[in-house]
Order: structure tokens, then sequence, then C-alpha cells
């Protein structure tokens, strides 16, 4: 089984942004090592709780700091974004480091609406943006129509390998339609995992970037040496998305004193134990289970798995384990 990283910069409560991305570093070296297939860094704005704002850039110095590992974008919002410029970032990219560069792609704003509009005044709609996917794809395979004058520089032989990232079947239904590998974000929102999934092969189309599916499933996943100890330090992602998505305060990650010490309402009880469904938290063996039997059931060809301690140590400890459980090397 292939299994990749999503990482994105968590800041503790404490620390700093450049101990965030410093974190991340160390663990696409580490991740190089253990033979994950491919790290990808996220875009986020406006927030205390990540400093990856930029993956284009930051992935350019996690390549020069590995030699085997894919890199890439998990993803580039594109929304914001000229196709032109993205196609040209990822072309240089992939001038510098060949073969090892993905392009992962998304529709969402990233981030609430002041910041969206402070990054695009222009907001598109949600069937525009999947122009503006086309556009970007033709500027990578310089087969533009909108202006023959026009190329994305520096030309190369190759091309990033591009990937629909994706909650919904709508992207779903693009990625299958033109042949691309498509990703799933469950650590975002499962709720249309299962559709989405089923309309990605039923729409799927063989292409030059694909002959048959691919998909890559987004999961987050704690893993440690027990099952209790895995709860322990899932703890404090819990109190970060309570406070920041149920009472809506802007917040860098807790630490596990305030996880431990943390009340919720009989509501937010609720909705966390429904989240926890969704997420794959517990010692080496029931991680290893839980990932094989979901391959099965969802056709999926690879994972990426997202995880965020309070402590880097216990975030490092749980992609060791895995790497060593599924024999990565």
């Amino acid at each position: 089984m292939r299994l990749s990283i999503l990482d994105q910069s968590p800041i503790v409560n404490g620390t700093s942004a450049g101990n965030a991305i410093k974190q991340t570093l160390q663990l696409a070296k580490e991740a190089n090592k253990l033979g994950y297939h491919r790290f990808w860094v996220s875009e986020h704005h406006n927030t205390k709780a990540f400093a990856s704002a930029s993956p284009e850039i930051l992935l350019t110095r996690i390549a020069s700091l590995t030699n085997n590992i894919r890199v890439g974008s998990g993803g580039v919002l594109l929304t914001h974004y000229s196709p032109l410029k993205v196609a040209e970032q990822f072309c240089m990219l992939e001038n510098l480091f060949p073969g090892r560069i993905d392009l992962g792609i998304g529709r969402a704003g990233g981030s609430d609406a002041f910041t969206n509009r402070a990054l695009n005044p222009n907001m598109l709609k949600d069937d525009e943006t999947f122009n503006k996917y086309n556009e970007l794809i033709s500027f990578l395979e310089q087969t533009t129509t909108l202006n023959k004058r026009v190329k994305a520089v520096p030309q190369i032989n190759s091309v990033p390998e591009l990937w629909v990232l994706g909650t919904s079947p709508a992207s779903a239904v693009y990625a299958g339609e033109r042949g691309l590998p498509y990703s799933f974000g469950s650590f975002i929102n499962d709720e249309q995992c299962i559709q989405s999934m089923q309309m990605y092969h039923q729409k799927f189309t063989p292409s030059k970037h694909l002959t048959k599916p691919y998909v890559n499933h987004a999961v987050y996943v704690i893993c440690a040496e027990t099952d209790d100890e895995a709860l322990r330090i899932s703890k404090s992602s819990e109190l970060w998305f309570v406070k920041s998505f149920l009472r809506r305060e802007d917040i860098p990650f807790p630490t596990n004193e305030e996880a431990k010490n943390a009340d919720y309402s009989l509501q937010e009880e609720m909705i966390l134990s429904v989240r926890r469904k969704g997420t794959i938290i517990g010692s080496v063996d029931e991680v290893k289970n839980k990932l094989e039997q979901l391959a099965k059931e969802l056709v999926i060809n690879e994972f990426t798995i997202v995880t965020i301690t309070a402590d880097f140590e216990d975030r490092m400890k749980s992609y060791q384990l895995l790497a060593e459980v599924f024999n990565l090397n």
C-alpha cells in the first residue's frame, strides 16, 4: 500500500510559525528516509493555526532537502490565481526537480470571506473555477487555444503530476471525465466520500495521464503504541476543532495540558462523536487494520495521512510507526 503525507505546518500554542516550518522540513526529511511516496504541503490564509500560506515556496525547500520522495501542493487554491502564473511556477519546479513534482489543485477559498476577497476581489463561481482548471492544464501541456502566442515558461519535456483535490461529487466528476488522479479530503469533510468515489469511477475516461482510475484518500490518522495513548494525544486537535469551527475562535493548536482540562457542551460532545467516525486513531495494529479495510471498501490506491498533535515528537512517532507496520522501506 502506498502511503503519503499532507503536512499543514501546525502552530501549537506558545510556539512560533518559524518553529512550525522547521518541523515541517524535519518531517519531510524523515518521510523521505521512511519510504513515504509523496509529501504535500497545504495552503491556508489568515489563521493562527497553520504556517503554510505559500506551498509553491515551501515545497521548493522541501524538494532541495530530499531526494526520493515526490513533493507537491495539497493544494494550490486556484480560485485566487492566474492559471498561467501557477503553470509557470510548477514548470519551474519541474525543471529544478524533474519527475518529483505534484500539482494538487483545489476549488475552495481556503479562508473566511474577508480574506478570500483580499486574496481575490473577483471570486469566481464553482463552475467558472473549473474553467480555470482547463486553462491551467492547457498551459502545462502547451495546448492552449486562448492565445497561441502565450506559453508557460520555462518550457520543459515533462509536466508536474496533476491532481484534482476535492470533497464533493463535482470535483470527482471533473477528475474522472478528464482522466486525472483524484484525492478526496476526508479529513476535511467525509460526508460525501462514498458518493464522490462512485462518481469518479463511473465518469472515469482513460487519458494520457491515466489508463484507469487512481484514488488518493486523505484521512486524519494518529498512531501510537496503544489505543489509550493515541486517544490522549488526539485531544488537542479535538479542542482546536471545537474552538475553531463551533465557537468561531481563531486560535493556535492547544497544548496537551489545555486539551486535558477542556470542557464541552452536550452538543459539542455529540458533534465530536460524529467527527471521530471519520478519523483513524489507535494503536499500530488498529490503524493498520482500519486503513486496509477502508482501502478494500472504497477501492483506494493510496492514502495521504494527515496527523496533527501538540507535541512534534508524537507526530513524528505516528508516521514512524505507520512506516514500520506497512514496511514502506
